[in-house]
């Protein structure tokens, strides 16, 4: 009976390797000692935009958007009667 062979050890990656083809990336250890957590960047958002946010999500503007919906709805049945 023939023993197989067991496969070459191949060398752990060195750091600035990855990918599939394993092209050299000179800023890779640079970018993983600059991740504390190991996550990807996320970058955050932009202070207008939670500012726009949180006032669409208040009371105030929910009354107003609601108001503004029984005005159309209600302009759009008075068009519909007096066009038949």
């Amino acid at each position: 009976m023939t023993r197989r062979s067991e496969p070459e050890w191949t060398p752990p990656p060195t750091p600035g390797r990855r990918g599939p083809g394993r092209s050299y990336d000179p800023f890779y250890a640079f970018e993983r000692l600059a991740r504390d957590d190991g996550k990807a960047y996320k970058p955050p958002e932009p202070k207008a935009e939670r500012e726009l946010l949180a006032l669409l999500g208040s009371n105030a503007a929910l009354v107003v958007m609601s108001c503004l919906l029984v005005v159309v709805v209600a302009t759009l049945l008075v068009l519909l009667v007096v066009r038949l």
